[in-house]
């Protein structure tokens, strides 16, 4: 915990402040259309260092306590990866209280960035994308595999796609991307065949549709946490006009509320009346957590291994450049505003090429075979 010495002279009584200012940080967030789960890193990311700081004012923090906060999640055994971006949530956190006049200088400026190596994305191959399908039980899950390694769209832009973006004489549908930026992402023929045949009669709404649509809308349901100064919060996603998910919270309570099971209970009654699906929605769009789950047990049952959204992402881009795309087109296909992300998946079709070669090559296997 932070050091006697840099606690000297300076009030703790700052735990509501800090708390407000990191709720209208976190409204900021949604203003400008971040992520929901972007929105939840950040909420716990900048709790904890709010926690860590005991009720010191955000104003007072100095930068040899955020580097005694970054050594203490060291060790509490977080990757350098995972310190890195709970680094630059703060730095975020800091940027917006210098905007608004809560901080004049922010001392997470003070903080050394030390890069970390990017590690090479996994993606599958053509042939375990084909088992990967064949393995899908209905055709949503079939349809939904296809489109996401066809078009290489996001898991947030995927259920986030509606059938009323999709144009069908030029076979494109438009996603919103990161930084709710635009773009027109083309589909195959299979796959717009597939599409058709999965949305049947449907003309409006979310394009993949959860496993309770069609039974009547779901309970809003949430979940709580309690923080060290014994504030209860309740957090739940309601879908807007426009079928967009937003992030919500609501102070239920101090000490007066005992357990968890009694916040719950309390939250509970808040959302009570509140439904999932959206009034002129009635059909409720898949969510990630969904998508995830479906991959993850499809690539079991091929015997693939682990599947994750954005491997199908990754394997989209891996096998358009082994086809012999440019890297510029790929990047406006993927959505990526520099070319630098992009370039990573030339380091992935160099270790392909090198493993295609010792599997194929004499020369090569009988230089794997000498190594060994």
């Amino acid at each position: 915990m932070p050091t006697g010495k840099l606690r000297e002279a300076r009030s703790l009584n700052h735990r509501e402040e800090n708390v407000r200012l990191l709720d209208e940080y976190l409204l900021n967030m949604e203003a400008k259309n971040c992520s929901p789960h972007s929105i939840t890193l950040y909420r716990s990311t900048i709790a904890d260092f709010l926690d860590f700081m005991l009720g010191v004012s955000v104003a007072e923090v100095t930068h040899q306590e955020i580097s005694e906060w970054l050594h203490f999640l060291k060790v509490r055994c977080m990757s350098k990866r995972t310190i890195s971006s709970m680094l630059g949530a703060l730095r975020s956190f800091y940027k917006y209280a210098e905007l608004v006049g809560a901080v004049k200088d922010s001392p997470a400026r003070l903080i050394e960035s030390r890069g970390v190596p990017r590690s090479l994305p996994h993606w599958l191959s053509v042939a375990e994308m084909r088992k990967l399908i064949a393995a899908a039980e209905n055709a949503r899950d079939r349809t939904l595999i296809e489109f996401m390694w066809a078009t290489g769209c996001r898991i947030a832009e995927v259920v986030g796609a509606r059938i009323e973006n999709i144009n069908w004489h030029s076979r494109t549908v438009k996603v919103l991307g990161k930084g709710s930026k635009e773009r027109l992402v083309p589909l195959s023929k299979e796959v717009a065949e597939s599409l058709r045949a999965y949305l049947g009669k449907r003309e409006t709404g979310a394009i993949f549709l959860s496993e309770q649509s069609g039974h009547g809308p779901r309970v809003q349901r949430g979940g709580v946490s309690r923080d060290r100064y014994g504030v209860w919060r309740g957090y739940w996603r309601e879908t807007d006009a426009r079928g967009k998910r937003a992030m919500q919270s609501v102070r239920l309570g101090d000490y007066e509320i005992a357990t968890k099971e009694q916040a719950q209970e309390a939250l509970t009654r808040h959302l009570a009346g509140k439904s999932i699906a959206c009034p002129s929605d009635p059909d409720s769009a898949i969510d990630a957590r969904s998508v995830r789950r479906i991959l993850r047990e499809l690539g079991a049952k091929a015997g693939i291994g682990k599947v994750t959204p954005h491997m199908l992402r990754h394997s989209f881009a891996a096998h358009l450049l082994e086809g012999g795309a440019d890297l510029r087109t790929i990047q406006e296909l993927l959505g990526h505003s520099s070319i630098i992300t992009t370039q990573i998946y030339t380091h992935c079709t160099s270790v392909h090429l090198r493993e295609t070669l010792e599997k194929a090559h004499p020369h090569w296997q009988e230089e794997t075979h000498e190594e060994k």
